[in-house]
């Protein structure tokens, strides 16, 4: 099966202004089974683990 990945922000609710605080990375080859993998303080971070992530053998 095809590993498939997505990047989302983290986000940091308070004082009513939302700030990215990291960038996670969501195995998402099985939708009813998302798993975050990785946590990155850049989305350019996020970017390659995601890359990274679809591209390793399983």
């Amino acid at each position: 099966m095809q590993k498939q990945a997505r990047i989302e922000p983290v986000f940091d609710s308070s004082d009513l202004k939302e700030t990215i605080t990291a960038w996670v990375v969501i195995d998402e080859s099985q939708p009813d089974n998302e798993n975050v993998v990785s946590e990155h303080a850049t989305q350019d971070e996020a970017l390659r683990a995601a890359e990274r992530f679809e591209q390793a053998e399983h």
